[in-house]
C-alpha cells in the first residue's frame, strides 16, 4: 500500500504544495546545454502517447484473449488492432469483406512443385 501521509488532503495543503514547487533553472553554459542535450533519446526516436480508454467488462475479457492468443500484450494488441483499422482507412486501400475474401481464396488453385 502507498504511503499518502505526505499528500495534501485540503484545498489549502494542495495550494502550498504547488506555491512551494521550484524548477531548475534553463542552462546557463553552452557546456551544460549540450549535457542536457546528450541526456535526450536520439534523433528519430519514435515517441509513445499514452491514452486512457474506458471500454466494457466483456470487451475487455475479449482483448485480454485475443492478446494472450498472439502472445503480445494487451496494449501491443490494441496498437496494432488500431493501425489495421486506419490502414483500412485509407485513401490507398479497399477493404473485401471476410466472406469474398474467403470466396477468393477458394478459387485459387494449389501450386503444383516440381519433385
Amino acid at each position: 500500500m502507498s504511503d499518502n501521509q505526505h499528500l495534501p488532503r485540503t484545498p489549502e495543503e494542495a495550494a502550498a504544495l504547488m506555491n512551494d514547487l521550484t524548477f531548475d533553472p534553463a542552462p546557463a553554459t553552452a557546456e551544460q546545454e549540450a549535457e542536457l542535450l546528450a541526456s535526450l533519446p536520439p534523433e528519430g526516436t519514435e515517441v509513445m502517447v499514452v491514452r486512457s480508454l474506458r471500454m466494457p467488462t466483456d470487451l475487455d475479457d475479449a482483448v485480454t484473449a485475443a492478446a494472450k492468443d498472439a502472445g503480445i500484450t494487451k496494449t501491443a494488441w490494441i496498437r496494432q488492432a488500431i493501425e489495421i483499422v486506419l490502414t483500412m482507412q485509407s485513401d490507398d486501400d479497399q477493404p473485401i469483406s471476410r466472406a469474398d475474401a474467403l470466396r477468393a481464396l477458394t478459387l485459387l488453385r494449389p501450386v503444383r512443385r516440381a519433385a
